[in-house]
Formats: structure tokens, sequence, C-alpha cells
């Protein structure tokens, strides 16, 4: 009998498990689909936060939605995804304001110099991307040759370069930094114009050797239009600009230092 009452109690129990599960799901779907539809709920307000070179318009038209849109349908990481596709912006968040409000906060890329592409000048950040040029920043910084359109991977490792050049030599004694795909490095002096090679390591101790030869160099070679210091104890001076060009080496038991 005992066993009889404790089946049917066990029974009761799940029964009343089951209709609370039921209950609450009901509940639950019930509140959802209130949320999902009540005109409380529809996005009045849209803002964009950290935005100063990217324009407000353009984030906006990236969104994806129309104002109107319940703010639980918006998908957050598609807004976010949409908004850093913008070449001016690096990152972006997007969060829901109960009850009727998304809030964008972009972080928006900064240029770091100038570059010149298929001659056409434009600005770079830290990462190698390439951005229009939207104002003054950057103009105080040598011209980068050397950065490719989509080459995103080799264009930050030149990028890394060449703040390294800027870090060992000082960005306001250079004009233009070239930098080749085995990421060796020619630069041109803020005043003058022949164009120095320095290699792809040891920058600032080949840029001092270079500026102490260079009274003799524009003394004795004032045609001299390109100077190689890559080989030890060797400076190959060129007249013209083009590697079948005249050259004279000093060093290597030929010219002395």
């Amino acid at each position: 009998m005992k066993t009889k009452v404790s089946k049917l109690i066990r029974f009761a129990q799940t029964l009343i498990a089951i209709a609370a599960m039921v209950i609450l799901g009901w509940t639950s779907y019930q509140l959802i689909f209130y949320l999902r539809t009540a005109r409380p709920f529809e996005v009045q307000k849209l803002s964009v936060v950290g935005a100063r070179r990217v324009r407000e318009s353009r984030v906006l038209a990236k969104v994806g939605f129309e104002a109107g849109t319940n703010v639980f349908r918006a998908n957050l990481d598609e807004i976010r995804r949409n908004v850093e596709d913008l070449d001016w912006v690096r990152y972006a968040s997007v969060q829901r304001v109960l009850p009727d409000q998304i809030i964008i906060r972009v972080v928006e890329r900064e240029p770091i110099g100038l570059t010149r592409i298929q001659g056409e000048i434009y600005q770079f950040d830290a990462d190698g991307k390439i951005l229009d040029i939207d104002g003054p920043g950057g103009a105080n910084f040598p011209i980068l040759d050397g950065l490719r359109s989509g080459d995103r991977k080799g264009n930050q490792l030149k990028v890394e370069t060449y703040r390294k050049v800027l870090e060992e030599l000082g960005q306001t004694s250079l004009s233009e930094i070239h930098i080749n795909e085995s990421l060796e490095v020619t630069v041109v002096s803020a005043s003058d114009p022949v164009s120095i090679n320095l290699g792809a390591a040891e920058f600032r101790n080949r840029w001092v050797k270079y500026l102490q030869l260079r009274p003799q160099i524009q003394q004795q070679y004032p045609e001299a239009v390109r100077v190689d210091l890559r080989f030890k104890n060797q400076v190959i001076i060129k007249m013209t600009d083009d590697d079948a060009g005249e050259k004279v080496v000093w060093g290597a038991k030929k010219n002395t230092l």
C-alpha cells in the first residue's frame, strides 16, 4: 500500500514539474514575443560615438536596418561588421540601451604617414591600411614608397620597417623612404636629393656614416644621385639613376675613404 502511495506521489510531482515547465516556457515565449513586437521597443534613436574623420551619415548607412526596427531584432554583430568595413573604422562596438536606443562606438584609424602609390598620395596607419587624404594628418612625415593596394600583410611589414627607420633616424631629417619587397631601405634626405641605400639593417650606423662622408661626396662627386652603403668597408656612388650607370667605389682596395 505504501509503495502504491509513493508511486502516486512521485507521479503527481512529475506532473506538477511538467506543468510548471510548460507554464514557464509559455510565459517566456509570451515575454519574448512581447519584447520583440511591442512598440515601446522600436528603435527611435541610433547614436554614433567616436566618429571624427568618418561621417556619421556613412556609419548610419552601413547599419543595415530601418528606424522603427525592434531593438531586440537588431543583429549587433552584423552591424559591427558592417561598420568595420568602412576604411577609417578600426574597431566598432554596438550595444542596446533599453527601451529604444542603439549606440555604435567607433575607434577610428590614426594616420602615421603619407605614401605614394602609382603617383597618387594617400595616408596610412600602423596596420598598413591605405587611407584617402582627409586633411593635414601625416604631412610632416617622409613619404613612403613601396606600399601596394591590397597587400595588407606586405604593407604591414613595410610600415613596421618605416617606423623603425623614423625611430633611428628621426622623421625631420628625411623627405622620402623607399622600401622594396626585401625590406631594403633607401632614404632621401630633407636637405639634398641624393638617394641613400641603407639596406635592411643598421640604419642609424649607415646613416651616420653617410652624414660624415656627405661633404666629401658633394665636393668630389657633385653629380652623384645615389649612394649605396650596404656593403662592409665600401661606399658605392652612382652618377646616374639606373643600375647600369657609372659608379665609383670607395674602399675595398680601390678609392680610399
